[in-house]
C-alpha cells in the first residue's frame, strides 16, 4: 500500500469514514481540506505523513492542516518551508497565515527577509502586518522593491496601520489594473484614515 494510502487508512481508523457526493468518494483527507471537519484531532497524523509525501499528495495534507489555531503544525510547516524551496511553498505560506501563531513571528519575519523564498511569502506580508513591530514594519518596506510580493507588501502596509507609510506608497510605480493598483488605492484609502482619528 502507497503511503497516501495508508494515511486515509490511518485517518479511517481514527473515525474520518469515506463519503459519497454526487457520486464522487471523499476520502479521509479529501474530507478534511473540502469541509469544515477540524484537522486538530488528526495533526500528529497528518505531520507524520506530510514528511513522507509530496507533490499534489503533500498539498492535500498541507491544506488539511490550514486551519486558524492548530499551531502544532506549525514547527513541521516552518522546517517544510526551509526545506522545499520550491514545491507547494505558496501553500505553506498560506497556512502559516491562517493559522497565525505568534510562536513563529521571528521565523515568519527571516523567511519574509529571504528573496530566494519569491512569491511563496506573498500570504506572509498579511502576518507582518499582524505582528506590529517595527521590524515587521521595516520588512514591509523593503518588500517594495521586490516584484514577486510587491503587491502583498503593499496591503500589508494598509493592515499595518503605519500612516507614516502613505508616503511611501503614493511614491510606489504600479501598473493600472492590476493587483497592486487596488492594493496601493485600498492601502492609501485606509492608512488615511486612520490619520484622521
Amino acid at each position: 500500500m502507497d503511503l497516501y494510502n495508508e494515511l486515509n487508512t490511518e485517518l479511517k481508523k481514527h473515525g474520518i469514514k469515506d463519503m459519497e457526493v454526487f457520486g464522487e468518494v471523499l476520502r479521509p483527507i479529501d474530507r478534511l481540506v473540502n469541509s469544515k471537519m477540524s484537522s486538530k484531532p488528526y495533526v500528529d497524523i497528518l505531520i507524520k505523513y506530510l514528511d513522507k509525501l509530496n507533490g499534489n499528495e503533500a498539498e492535500m495534507v498541507i491544506r488539511a492542516l490550514t486551519e486558524k489555531g492548530n499551531q502544532k503544525a506549525v514547527p513541521t510547516l516552518i522546517n517544510l518551508f526551509k526545506r522545499e524551496k520550491g514545491e507547494n511553498l505558496w501553500i505553506v505560506g498560506n497556512a502559516l497565515y491562517v493559522i497565525d501563531d505568534k510562536n513563529s513571528y521571528t521565523e515568519i519575519l527571516d523567511i519574509c527577509r529571504n528573496k530566494s523564498f519569491g512569491i511563496a511569502r506573498q500570504m506572509l506580508m498579511g502576518t507582518l502586518a499582524r505582528i506590529k513591530s517595527d521590524e515587521a514594519y521595516d520588512v514591509l518596506i523593503n518588500c517594495l522593491s521586490d516584484a514577486s510580493v510587491k503587491g502583498h507588501a503593499i496591503e500589508g502596509l494598509g493592515r499595518f496601520g503605519n500612516p507614516e507609510a502613505i508616503k511611501i506608497l503614493e511614491k510606489i510605480d504600479v501598473e493600472k489594473g492590476k493587483y497592486e493598483y487596488k492594493a496601493k488605492n485600498n492601502a492609501i484609502r485606509k492608512l488615511k484614515r486612520k490619520q484622521i482619528i
